[in-house]
């Protein structure tokens, strides 16, 4: 029998998710889409999964610990909320952000910056992680696809080109299945993809057409997402067994032929969702663990988050290291096979430093800094200045793995700023060249014509 508690949890959350949406639709608030991105990106693996709990039908875990989880969920969106609506917009009236600048649009940049993302992703496969620093650095990097996808959706919609919009919104559904045929893993082509069509639905209109687009892609999302289950095994096989583009393409192909529509009637397809998208069971072991032992590190983790702000380059012996570790394992008393990386995520590291006042606290700080950086880079966008909204931009980007740790978080932040800054410089100076190779064939063209 389903425990009341569940439902009531699950329409908190939905409501909590609701009045952020609507408070900043009425306020106007500016923003490009982190502050949603964020939720959403909590609302899949904190309450999809337990939603289907409410089915007669399907039983996975033990419902209680899954409760236990999506109660202090429940707790970090509500905190995100306020922090998001209230402390924000308090703290910005004080001009804690620097201004922001009109400047000419440059309609380069936004290609550019898909290049220099996509050059990055090539080159995590090339040994840089050899070299101190250079793992955070050109991992960072890739994101500026995200970037560049987003901008190049953006000016494609100021300029009414709707068959450069549609474009770019192909290459963007495609980013899942470039990191499947690449990497064989489908979640970071997927988060880049929601990144990028979150922004998008910012400025789209009419807005029942975004409303009924979402519900498009979240249907086929969670069909893709239990086809690529299905098939995970042998996808993997082909990727990591090293074969050859055109054997990952005919897998590929093959688990295509076959999809498979997600029914919520069928229990092999909740299985599959209950058993990747379940942060709240995990957080759940954790509240149970951790309230009966007592055992709270105390901000051991944020001690660590904060270190990982440090390059490896100029600390080689830094005690951190990226991921999460053995973390979910010492905290929730799973034990997970060899190789298996399983993200503790915001909630639970939240939890596991000072309980639910570590879960409302360190979300009310989530919730100021998303939206301070939303803001920003929703600031210099309307003013064209898109040097200046990658730099707040990409570190917002960075703190979207809330699946991740902390740890995970800071570093990629500060090697955020540092590669939006190198991207920045590296395209001004080649715009500077550009230039001066323009002025000298002028210069060349006019001496000859005078001559």
């Amino acid at each position: 029998m389903v425990d009341s508690r569940l439902p009531t949890l699950l329409l908190i959350w939905l409501g909590a998710i609701l009045a952020l949406a609507v408070a900043r639709a009425w306020r106007r608030t500016p923003g490009v889409g982190l502050v949603l991105a964020y939720v959403l990106n909590l609302w899949l693996i904190h309450w999809i999964a337990p939603a289907i709990y409410v089915l007669p039908w399907y039983q996975g875990f033990d419902q209680r610990i899954v409760e236990a989880g999506l109660e202090q969920s429940t707790y970090g969106v509500i905190a995100f909320a306020f922090g998001s609506l209230v402390l924000t917009p308090f703290l910005l009236n004080f001009g804690i952000l620097p201004r922001a600048r009109a400047c000419a649009i440059d309609r380069r940049l936004p290609l550019a910056f898909v290049g220099i993302g996509a050059a990055s992703y090539a080159l995590l496969s090339l040994g840089v992680g050899a070299i101190p620093s250079a793992t955070a650095i050109v991992s960072t990097g890739q994101q500026l696809v995200v970037v560049g996808l987003a901008l190049c959706c953006w000016l494609a919609w100021r300029n009414r080109a709707k068959g450069q919009l549609t474009l770019w919104l192909v290459v963007t559904a495609l980013l899942p299945f470039i990191t499947i045929l690449t990497r064989g893993f489908i979640g970071y082509g997927a988060v880049a993809a929601l990144t990028v069509l979150i922004f998008i639905s910012g400025f789209v209109r009419p807005r029942a057409l975004v409303v009924v687009a979402a519900m498009i892609v979240g249907y086929v999302g969670l069909s893709v997402f239990v086809t690529y289950m299905r098939d995970r095994g042998e996808i993997r096989d082909t990727v990591w067994g090293g074969q050859p583009m055109q054997a990952r393409l005919s897998q590929l192909e093959k688990t295509i032929a076959d999809f498979e529509w997600f029914d919520i009637s069928k229990r092999e397809h909740l299985a599959q969702v209950d058993g990747r998208l379940n942060q709240s069971f995990l957080a759940g072991l954790a509240v149970s663990r951790l309230s009966d032992s007592g055992g709270y590190v105390h901000g051991d983790t944020f001690w660590d988050a904060m270190i990982a702000i440090v390059p490896r380059a100029l600390w080689p012996e830094k005690p951190t290291e990226a991921g999460s570790g053995n973390m979910v394992s010492e905290y929730t008393g799973l034990k997970f096979v060899a190789g298996t990386s399983v993200g503790i995520g915001h909630v639970m590291e939240f939890y596991v430093n000072f309980g639910t006042l570590g879960v409302i606290f360190g979300f009310l700080a989530m919730g100021l800094l998303v939206t301070a950086l939303d803001t920003a880079s929703a600031e210099r966008l309307v003013l064209n200045d898109l040097h200046g909204f990658v730099l707040w931009f990409l570190p917002g980007i960075s703190l979207l793995q809330v699946g991740g740790s902390l740890v995970e978080a800071t570093a990629s932040a500060v090697a955020s700023l540092v590669v939006a800054f190198l991207a920045n410089k590296y395209l001004d100076r080649l715009q500077g060249k550009s230039v001066g190779l323009r002025q000298a064939s002028i210069g060349s063209a006019l001496v000859r014509s005078s001559s």
